[in-house]
Order: C-alpha cells, then structure tokens, then sequence
C-alpha cells in the first residue's frame, strides 16, 4: 500500500510538468471511465443522463461534458446511499468525511480508497512542496472539529485521538508514516494556547483559516514573538482577502500562500511560490466556471462547477460547488501545466443582492470593509435588499473604526438605496467557519453579476 501512494506521488508530481495538451489527453480518458462508472453504477446519474438522452459513448470530450445536466449538493445527499453510491462499495471500507455545511448544510461524503490515497499523495506530497515544504517536514493543521462534550477534557488526549472518525478512519499508510511530523489542533482552542503549543512543536508550516490565523498573530504581538521566521503559513477554509494576507505576512514576517479545496470533490487549486493564480488539480477533476448554464470566458466571474475524475465510491459530475471563482487563460510562470483560477470570489449564497438585480461577490465586500482604516475583525450581514448590518468586532486595545469612512467606501458598492449600519461589539470566540460576509436575501433568477 505504501509503495502505490509512493507511485501516486511520483505521478502527481510527473503531471503537472506535463504540457497542456497531453494534460488533456489524461482528463479526457479519465473522464470517459468515470462517465461509464456513473451511469452504469450510480442510479442518480443513470437517470439524470436518461432524462436527457445522453449515453455514456456521448462523452468523449472535454467539450461534451457540457451536454451533460448540472449535479446539485442537495441531489447527492438526498441520494445517500441508494442513489448516491455506487454499487460494489461497502461504505464500511470507504473513507468518510463530511462538507462544513457553510451552504445548505453537512453533507456525508464518502472516497474510495484509492483516491484518498491520491489526495494524500496531493496534499502532503504535490502541494507542499510547491511551496517550499518537504514531506517530512513538520505540519501544524489549525482545524475544525466537534467541541468536546461537558465535562471531558480533551486536552489531556493526543492530538490524534482527537480526531473525528474521518481521522481514524482514513489514516492512510503515508499519514502513518510522517504521524510524528504531523499535529492537529482544534479552532475552538484559544489562540495563545494554539501559539504556547505551536511554539514547542516548531513546525514548517502552519495551516488554518484566515480568521484564526488573525486571532493568532494578534496572539504572538500580545506576547511579543517577533514573527514566525523561516516557516511558511497556508490559509485554507475560508475567503482570503487581499488586506487579510498584508496584514499576516506583515505579522508572521513569512509568506503566505492560499489553498482552495473542499471535502465534496477532496482537491482544488493552490498557489505555489510564485503567487500568479492557483494551479488546479486537473488530473484529479475537471473545474469548470459558468453562468447562466453557460462557460464563462477566462477572466470572467461565474459559478464554480467540478467533476470529480477518480472517486469511484461517489462519484461527483458537473457538480455545483456553491462558490464563485474566475477562470485564467495564462499559465504561472513557474512552467507548471496545471490550468490556472485566477481568483475564488465566496459562495454563491453570501453575495449581496442589490435592489437593481445586480449580485455583488463576497470578495468585493470583504476588500472593501477591510482595507478601512481600524477594521480588523467584522461581519457583514444582508437583512434585505435595502438593509446592509456590519458588526465591527475589535478588542478593548484597538481603536475605534473610522465608522463614516466605511460607510462612505461601502455606499460606492452598493449604492445610495442601501441603508447601512454599522455597530461595534467586543470580539468572541468561534467554533466554526468564520463568514465575514452573510446574505439573508435568496435570489431565484440568473444574478448579473458586478463588482
């Protein structure tokens, strides 16, 4: 087993060398046999193809996977497991995970065992290296997972009994291998305990979302640690903003770089050293972006749709993210083959729709609120169409905000017809995802979107 995922490494790392047309030569044979594994062992996708009078020899092409109807979140887990799984899988034997819930709540997903054995080879092997980590170098993984119940103290367990049953259910022989090198901790900690323990362990690189890794930096000022010297820091989970990545370099005094994946499809899009986009994973899926049902043209905003080319237990096709992204035509100068998302936008569900029709991104808000002078930590909310609420959230030590400068930045966005308050509050803990920016307004029709 620890010889395959050392084959998936060296191919992983062969492949994103490669050029763009031999790249598709792989995405397309890998689509044709996930496309006749669906429809032949997947009820959900034999009927959605049905519908549409589309077979399996159909799909030959990356064109021709645009023939085929989009796939939404809540289809597949309504489908779990009859319609869902595939036949032949035991989801005993599966590796089992579970979406953050963020838009339209958990979801079970579930890996063959080869393909988690991919992503491993992916994570710890394709994208750390990338920018600047080695394998076995030390990792430190601010993660989310459940609080402990009352009255267990789960500080006295080690870090990886502390896991979720994905953790011990899909230690894959790699993972075994570099355990040692590898700690998690959970958000909910507090961020001076995540630091004491951080600075102990003295790891290479440190992952975790955005938000936390704030609260962090804010951590080692207080104690005054002088930045984080010749380790690397990923931000992952959440939107990374342009004034959120300044202010952690400026703080950790090391680079930053920004990763985008999820749970449903395992991989995504990551930046290597050079910082020109994120280079997708396209020999484990095909990343598509859309509007309006159809592609959109590079540098343009749209919706973000994958299929998944390996997870053969749950097979995931033209499946709709719930994010916004934008699609490059240029490749990194790093000489690296792998297609190119300039820019991840937010989901779907947190644009703010504006009394004229027109969506405004997550990203947009966010650029906007925290490159005002005195913002750190903030939370946007849409009550309606004309109701905008930010909640400044800062400590007794900083300063007030200027709240009339960033009403004024945020009228330009969102125009004169908006009412937008602002109130300040003291900062709280959090036990999950941060969203900084949050709609109450659905929109059924197609948005335009500006911005």
């Amino acid at each position: 087993m620890l010889r395959r995922v050392l084959w998936y490494c060296n191919e992983l790392s062969r492949n994103q060398w490669v050029g763009p047309e031999k790249l598709r030569r792989l995405q397309e044979k890998r689509l044709r046999e996930i496309i006749s594994h669906a429809y032949n062992s997947v009820p959900l996708y034999k009927e959605k193809f049905d519908a549409q009078g589309i077979k399996p020899e159909d799909i030959r092409s990356l064109e021709d996977l645009r023939k085929l109807p989009f796939t939404t979140k809540q289809e597949v887990r309504e489908g779990i497991p009859h319609r869902s799984i595939a036949r032949g899988f035991d989801l005993r034997n599966c590796i089992r995970a579970s979406t953050s819930g963020t838009s339209g709540g958990p979801m079970p997903v579930f890996y063959d065992k080869r393909f988690w054995d991919y992503c491993q080879a992916a994570w710890i092997f394709r994208k750390q290296w990338a920018i600047g980590v080695e394998p076995w170098q030390k990792v430190l993984v601010i993660e989310y997972s459940a609080p402990p119940k009352r009255g267990q103290d789960r500080s006295r367990e080690p870090a990886e009994e502390r896991r979720e049953s994905r953790g011990r259910e899909s230690l894959g022989p790699i993972v075994r291998l570099l355990r040692g090198r590898r700690r998690s901790v959970p958000l909910f900690d507090d961020a001076n305990q995540v630091l004491t323990h951080m600075l102990r362990f003295d790891p290479k690189l440190v992952r975790g979302s955005p938000s936390y890794l704030r609260l962090l930096a804010e951590a080692m000022a207080d104690r005054g640690v002088d930045g984080l010297a010749n380790r690397v820091v990923r931000t992952e989970g959440e939107l990374t903003d342009v004034e959120t990545r300044r202010y952690l370099e400026s703080s950790f005094k090391c680079r930053v770089f920004d990763e985008y994946s999820s749970w449903d499809f395992g991989n995504g899009a990551w930046e290597c050293t050079r910082r020109e986009g994120y280079h997708i994973d396209a020999d484990m899926l095909i990343m598509e972006v859309v509007r309006g049902g159809e592609q959109a043209s590079a540098g343009e905003r749209g919706e973000i749709v994958v299929t998944n080319l390996l997870n053969y237990a749950m097979p995931l096709i033209r499946y709709r993210v719930g994010d916004i992204g934008i699609l490059d035509d240029k490749y990194c100068s790093c000489g690296r083959g792998l297609p190119l998302l300039k820019s991840i936008e937010g989901r779907m569900a947190d644009c703010f729709a504006l009394p004229g029709g027109q969506l405004i991104a997550p990203r947009t808000i966010m650029t906007a609120i925290q490159g005002s002078p005195g913002v750190s930590r903030y939370q946007a909310v849409q009550e309606s169409m004309s109701q905008v609420r930010i909640q400044l959230m800062k400590r007794k030590s900083e300063p007030d905000a200027a709240n009339e400068e960033l009403v004024a930045t945020c009228r330009r966005i969102l125009g004169e017809d908006v009412e937008i308050e602002v109130s300040n509050t003291e900062r709280t803990n959090f036990r999950a995802k941060f969203r900084p920016v949050i709609s109450k307004v659905r929109v059924a029709e197609e948005p335009r979107m500006t911005g």
